[in-house]
């Protein structure tokens, strides 16, 4: 009977935060990594080139950096069930309608719709969600266990969709990616998500009590240095999921080995975020967030001195996964942390809005670096980006040692 009570309890416990999970899975594969299959078939038929298409894809992930704010502010002010459902269902609407696609106009409507609303359903808006709800779990391991289960999206949706694909044709496979959100995410952000809200206003002043918050002129300095560590981190995924294949085989490795490294990280970002929530109760965000950027520089640098060798370009990916998959926890508890419970969903947005504005023309600069001067001096280059994020890290104030000082 005890047993039975327990497991009730945990099931109460976690079912939201694993539903949570759950969503983010399948909303990141129709809504990011579905494009990378699809939209080269859709220029092919539709007479577009692939910088048409990119391009208009471009344009709706800084549309979707536009209304991250909003979303936060709604999650903040209402909780997370309706503004969670309601872009779902507008997301799972416009992933189907791409299947109606005839040019570059309904392209880029399809597009809009479907980015703007997935900044209603994603990790952003999920970290203030499951932190709004009312839950004796720690929101920071929530986040963690969360992204536990993203961290698969690419390793499952890239073969899924390529299948797809080649089984049934780009529209028909939009239809499905699109019936998979509105029947199985729309339900579980209706259900999962219905529980008591925490009430922000008392919250903060209980929630994290073994974490102080920044004070004072310190949180402006805190949000300006986090926000450019943020933004120069950031800054390299684009450019590492579009570029990885072509700069490795640059180093002379061939398209199947390069696309078996990048396959490679995927995992890799699993085991990170497995590893960081395991250890979560006894590290502080900011030493989550150095230790995700000393896994990604350890895995550019063994790309730079040994990613010519077989062994060499394996164990860079992994690193670099490792240290990409627990970068995106620390994105969420690193606010938290520094700034507490109050208005963290439309922090968050706000956050997601500079960068996204300024993280989408990395795809295009590296790609210029890439034909111009070589994949191993793009790759040096991404290096140097992340060496600046870990500079502004340095500058971020720590509200611990404030506290002892004071």
């Amino acid at each position: 009977m005890k047993n039975a009570i327990k497991m009730n309890e945990l099931f109460r416990l976690y079912a939201p935060i694993v539903g949570l999970g759950a969503t983010q899975i399948i909303g990141y594969g129709a809504l990011m990594y579905a494009y990378a299959i699809l939209l080269p078939r859709m220029a092919d038929d539709l007479g577009l080139s692939l910088s048409t298409v990119f391009g208009i894809l471009s344009l709706g992930l800084f549309f979707g950096g536009l209304v991250s704010p909003l979303a936060g502010h709604l999650v903040d002010r209402y909780g997370g069930r309706w503004v969670m459902t309601g872009g779902s269902i507008l997301a799972g609407l416009a992933v189907v309608a791409m299947a109606w696609t005839k040019g570059p106009v309904s392209l880029f409507v399809f597009i809009l719709i479907a980015e703007g609303a997935g900044m209603f359903v994603l990790y952003n808006v999920a970290f203030a969600s499951i932190a709004r709800l009312e839950s004796s779990v720690r929101p920071a391991q929530a986040i963690s266990i969360i992204t536990l289960f993203g961290g698969v999206a690419s390793t499952i949706f890239w073969p899924l969709t390529l299948a797809l694909e080649t089984a049934l044709g780009w529209q028909v496979t939009w239809m499905v990616l699109g019936a998979m959100v509105l029947l199985v995410c729309v339900p579980i952000h209706f259900f999962a998500l219905a529980g008591p809200q925490r009430d922000p206003e008392t919250v903060a002043k209980n929630a994290q009590q073994d974490w102080p918050q920044l004070r004072g002129s310190d949180r402006r300095k805190g949000m300006i240095w986090m926000i450019i560590s943020f933004v120069c981190s950031g800054y390299l995924m684009g450019a590492v999921m579009t570029l990885w294949v072509t700069n490795v085989q640059d180093l002379g490795h061939t398209a199947a080995l390069a696309a078996l490294a990048g396959a490679i990280i995927g995992p890799f970002k699993t085991i990170g975020r497995f590893l960081e929530m395991v250890v979560s109760r006894n590290l502080y965000p900011l030493t989550t967030y150095a230790l995700s950027m000393g896994l990604m520089l350890a895995g550019f640098g063994v790309l730079l001195t040994v990613g010519f060798s077989v062994p060499g370009i394996i164990l860079a990916a992994a690193l670099y996964g490792m240290g990409d998959g627990i970068k995106t926890i620390a994105r969420g508890t690193l606010p938290l942390a520094l700034f507490g419970q109050k208005g963290y969903g439309a922090r968050l947005g706000w956050i997601s809005f500079v960068q996204m504005g300024v993280n989408a023309s990395s795809p295009f600069i590296f790609a210029w670096m890439t034909q111009t001067y070589g994949g191993w001096f793009s790759f040096a280059t991404m290096a140097g980006v992340l060496s600046l994020a870990v500079g502004a890290y340095f500058f971020i104030p720590d509200p611990r040692k404030r506290v002892v000082l004071a």
